[in-house]
């Protein structure tokens, strides 16, 4: 009876539903302007930095929408949005499809433009044996040979920064330390900030953040200020740190907090210029893509999106060099530091 009567109200309430939609949140449709339309708009809600990227969005879609037809094909509709997003030259903005190369809106990581001028096999050469290096050569740490100084690189920022404090205890007695940052593709900058502490003796405030929290060209949410702060026992020594166009992301909010500390000398190329953070959203056909939610501005109160952190000291390799063994850039470092 109890049964009985449960089946009798829910067919009752089900009366004064007027759709099932209440129940169900509609799927995003999958075909050619219905795609166009959802990337479109989620850019135009979310995404942080068209001010700073010079690019106006509404420009975008007037050019490229008629484009779109209901019998666009996959390929055609996947070189339409490369074309969109090109002008937004971000290496946080992708596009993945299956079967093709995935699609990166910075020329120079999309291009891989002076890649080789970087070599992880050379700068081995300029270290003494018994170099200790992680998977992947996620990090490196080493003297260099004939040298009083340290050298550590790393890959990217995550767990790879817990060797810093390795190294440090590994070195206490050198002249100097090489922090290598080029190629760093980025990850997670809170773990340099935080273990980078032994380095600075008092709070260095480094950069202020703040995130796209509604659909408004002008919706962020407040700033957040980003510090470096002490902890023991306090290392002071000179420090060159190196970095290159393909330091990129968390990698450059890393030289960002190196460069606060008065005894670093940041050398080599201006960074990527990409530094917000970035998310990633699927589409209804299985593509992804990503985009950056977030402005940043350094304690000049200026923002480097798209400009990339300059060095003190510029100094580029050549490929000849590198191919005959030789990192101009580590060598300049390795003079600056006797």
């Amino acid at each position: 009876m109890q049964k009985a009567l449960s089946l009798l109200m829910i067919a009752g309430a089900m009366m004064f539903l007027p759709s099932c939609s209440l129940f169900f949140i509609e799927e995003p449709a999958d075909h050619p302007e219905a795609l166009f339309d959802h990337l479109w708009t989620t850019f135009d809600r979310d995404y942080a930095v068209f001010e700073e990227r010079g690019v106006n969005w509404q420009q975008q879609y007037d050019h490229f929408r008629p484009l779109v037809k209901a019998n666009t094909s996959e390929d055609e509709l996947f070189d339409i949005f490369s074309a969109m997003l090109l002008p937004l030259d971000d290496g946080h903005v992708t596009l993945t499809a299956p079967g093709k190369e995935v699609y990166i809106s910075n020329t120079i990581r999309r291009e891989k433009t002076d890649d080789a001028l970087f070599s992880p096999e050379v700068i081995r050469t300029y270290l003494e044996p018994g170099f200790v290096a992680g998977a992947e050569d996620e990090f490196v740490f080493g003297k260099i040979r004939n040298e009083n100084i340290g050298y550590i690189s790393f890959a990217h920022v995550r767990e790879n920064f817990f060797n810093l404090h390795t190294f440090l205890n590994t070195y206490p007695d050198v002249k100097g330390y090489i922090i290598d940052l080029r190629h760093n593709d980025g990850g997670d900058f809170t773990y340099c900030y935080s273990e980078m502490g032994r380095l600075v003796d008092q709070d260095r405030f480094v950069f202020r953040s703040k995130t796209k929290n509604g659909p408004g060209y002008n919706d962020f949410t407040p700033w957040f200020e980003w510090s470096v702060r002490p902890a023991s026992p306090y290392v002071h020594k000179p420090i060159v740190v190196l970095i290159d166009r393909y330091t990129i992301s968390a990698g450059e909010r890393a030289a960002m907090a190196f460069d606060v500390l008065p005894n670093v000398l940041l050398m080599g190329e201006i960074t990527n210029g990409a530094h917000g953070t970035m998310i990633g959203r699927e589409l209804a056909n299985g593509w992804f893509f990503s985009l950056v939610t977030q402005k940043v501005e350094l304690s000049d109160g200026l923002s480097y999106e798209g400009v990339g952190i300059a060095p003190d000291l510029e100094v580029t390799n050549t490929l000849e060099e590198i191919l005959a063994g030789t990192d101009r850039v580590m060598e300049r470092a390795i003079t600056e530091l006797r």
